[in-house]
């Protein structure tokens, strides 16, 4: 019985092979969780294990081309049709091709060849698109295209890289959205589904770090999901980089560990100067705005130091330092006369640096004033031309009775703009600044910020900002840590694209509003990385301060006007007509209703607790809730891993009352709990309203 049962298997086995080699497979392919599976009716699904549809799509609308007339300038869509033919020669691939396609009963000779395979118990789509018809160019393809994807429980979650991250508990709330990697939109190349129990992760590996755009929508009557991917192409060769679905068992926190180890693979991350690490964040200070209006000449710049050292800030930037004030006249930032002039400035970068600060200047790597000489001789070789070849202009209006400041894009692929980005930098080296900061240049989405101007490097539009931003940062950077290592690159945004280029990210929205908001997915993925939240107040709110410290970011606030220096320097509380004439005023309802010395005071204290705790606040590992056990209404905690030990922050977020915890962490030891303005305190069960408290534990059996 033994050797018939044998002989059974092997005849199944065999049959089974020769069925691949002749390409007559059911056309299946499977990870440890899921089967893929294209059917003789033409239908792509996955199924989970218990045979549950996860996703599927009908091949006539598995990808979609979109392509262009060269001379008409007309669009035509391509679908797989009929001709598509699917084979499988191997048990570990399916391929999906098409030879031909017809325009206007012409033949377009267009190879199509896409192939489905499993790497890494995930599915791997990618393939090749290939036009030898010269009266028509690939403009963009969209792909893979699914629908009907979702977990069939209801408790669908969506983790999603707008920013540092949002999370909708009701995919109603999702609706349909988008988001254009690499951008502050779309901070990373990836996003999952997950219940709790289990999930889907959806990415693209792309070693090339490409522009592209996600797209995810919500099917509210058939409760289910569609995303697809679209590849801006502008050629006649393109190579689809590989796209990743992942259905897998556990949090959402397994598809972060999926991308991040595909990340390490294949980029590193910038190592920071320890200064930086340590770092609680800056004081923005503009000197000089866009209408004139003068904060502080450079010899009263000491000032700024006086008030960093009241609010423990160690890091001072200077904002309107240049002859044009605050968004004015750039490129040019040569240092104002009427301020003091270049001497005047070197010395009081001296004299902070005397008094233990570091210091950084502002330049802006994305705007062109076109009232300036520059524009005018150079314009055509620094901007951005659009596909009617016209410059792509931003208007600037600080003030309600000044006239907006024209300005034009420039583009990164302009060897002539990074060759001036470049002295600027040097030149802000050879004042001695710690701190090089490059506005508007990280939060770009590579889709918009598409160029047509043939005087620049970029063969293709989409290049400019996905990859010659990029080389922007490493030209600089390269060269500046050169000369002093120490040096950092700051930039406004964030994405993963960047992190090997760029220190320290400023400008990150987190609590101002943002539905959804869920940090924790930027933060889980990319721990080391410093961001620096916005704040565009002179003064930070206990609230918005805890909720920064909870999850290791670091902290902002903004001197830019005179009523923002008179707060400052004497504790005068602002009213709304003081900014009446100002277009984005700072929020006086919210800061306001504070008496100044008192939030001085906390930030001072709350800075302090941070650097006392830097082991777990500047250089542990943000490892989010993982492990924690967590009662207590209002409270949040997040755990920050330092070898051995754990540092948990605990947050009690309701304003009014005290509530009751209690934090346990299996396998580990309490060891002791501190308090900003506090010190050590003993372990409690409760903490009072908008306080935190922080726990350290210690590895029971290291």
């Amino acid at each position: 019985m033994y050797n018939i049962i044998k002989l059974l298997v092997i005849l199944i086995f065999s049959i089974y092979t020769a069925g691949i080699k002749a390409g007559v497979l059911l056309n299946e392919l499977r990870t440890s969780s899921a089967v893929l599976n294209v059917d003789k009716k033409g239908m792509i699904r996955i199924t989970d294990k218990d045979g549950g549809v996860m996703l599927n799509s009908s091949l006539q609308e598995f990808f979609i081309i979109t392509v262009i007339n060269t001379s008409r300038g007309t669009e035509h869509i391509l679908l797989p049709g009929k001709e598509t033919h699917v084979t499988q020669s191997t048990e570990d691939e399916i391929r999906i091709e098409r030879d031909n396609y017809i325009i206007d009963a012409e033949n377009l000779s267009m190879n199509t060849a896409i192939h489905i395979s499993v790497l890494n118990d995930a599915f791997v789509f990618e393939g090749k698109l290939h036009n030898s018809t010269n009266q028509w160019k690939i403009k963009e393809l969209v792909f893979p295209c699914f629908s009907g994807a979702g977990l069939n429980d209801g408790k669908t979650k969506i983790y999603w890289p707008f920013q540092l991250g949002q999370c909708f508990t009701n995919p109603e709330d999702f609706g349909e959205r988008s988001f254009d990697y690499p951008s502050l939109g779309g901070t990373m190349a990836w996003f999952t589904l997950n219940n709790g129990n289990s999930g889907i992760y959806f990415a693209c590996h792309d070693s090339e770090r490409a522009g592209k755009r996600f797209k995810l929508g919500y099917d509210s009557n058939r409760k289910s999901f569609s995303t697809k991917i679209l590849f801006p192409v502008n050629s006649n060769e393109f190579t689809i980089p590989p796209v990743i679905i992942k259905p897998y068992s556990g949090t959402w926190h397994l598809a972060s560990k999926t991308y991040r180890s595909w990340y390490d693979a294949n980029f590193k991350i910038a190592e920071v100067s320890d200064w930086a690490r340590r770092c609680e964040g800056y004081m923005l200070t503009i000197l000089k705005q866009q209408n004139g209006d003068v904060m502080y000449t450079y010899p009263e710049i000491d000032k700024l130091g006086t008030i960093a050292d009241k609010l423990n800030f160690s890091l001072v930037g200077l904002w309107g330092r240049g002859v044009g004030g605050h968004d004015r006249y750039y490129p040019n930032y040569m240092p104002d006369n009427l301020l003091g002039g270049r001497t005047e400035i070197v010395k009081a970068i001296e004299r902070l640096h005397d008094k233990g600060f570091k210091v950084m200047v502002y330049t802006n790597g994305k705007i062109i004033d076109t009232s300036t000489d520059y524009y005018l001789y150079n314009g055509i070789e620094t901007i951005i031309l659009n596909d009617k070849k016209q410059p792509v202009l931003e208007f600037w209006k600080k003030h309600k009775n000044s006239a907006p400041v024209i300005f034009s894009t420039a583009c990164p692929g302009s060897s002539k703009w990074r060759q001036t980005m470049f002295d600027l930098a040097l030149d802000a080296q050879s004042m001695g600044v710690d701190v090089f900061y490059i506005d508007q240049l990280g939060q770009q989405s590579p889709l918009i910020g598409t160029c047509y101007n043939s005087f620049h490097d970029h063969e293709l539009p989409q290049e400019a900002f996905a990859s010659y931003r990029i080389k922007l940062y490493q030209e600089i950077r390269t060269e500046l840590k050169k000369r002093n290592p120490d040096v950092c690159i700051m930039t406004e945004g964030i994405n993963d694209a960047i992190l090997g280029e760029v220190d320290l990210f400023q400008g990150i929205p987190t609590h101002l509003g943002i539905p959804f908001l869920y940090p924790e997915i930027f933060r889980y993925t990319f721990p080391e990385v410093i961001c620096i939240t916005q704040n565009s107040d002179p003064a930070l709110i206990r609230y918005d301060a805890n909720f920064s410290t909870l999850y290791g970011l670091r902290h902002e606030i903004m001197s830019r006007y005179p009523a923002d220096t008179r707060y400052l320097q004497e504790g005068i509380i602002p009213s709304e007509t003081d900014y009446s004439n100002i277009t984005g005023p700072p929020d006086v309802v919210k800061f306001g209703g504070y008496p100044a010395e008192e939030l001085a005071r906390y930030t001072h204290d709350l800075f302090q607790f941070e650097n006392d705790n830097a082991e777990f606040l500047r250089y542990g590992k943000f490892i989010d809730d993982i492990g924690l056990s967590i009662k207590g209404s209002d409270i949040v905690a997040k755990g920050f891993q330092s070898d051995n030990r754990i540092g948990v922050v605990v947050w009690n977020k309701n304003l009014n009352d005290k509530r009751n915890y209690e934090i346990t962490l299996p396998g580990y030891s309490f060891i002791s709990a501190c308090a900003p303005g506090k010190g050590k305190i003993d372990k409690s069960d409760y903490i009072e309203s908008n306080n935190l408290q922080l726990l350290i534990f210690e590895r029971s059996n290291p």
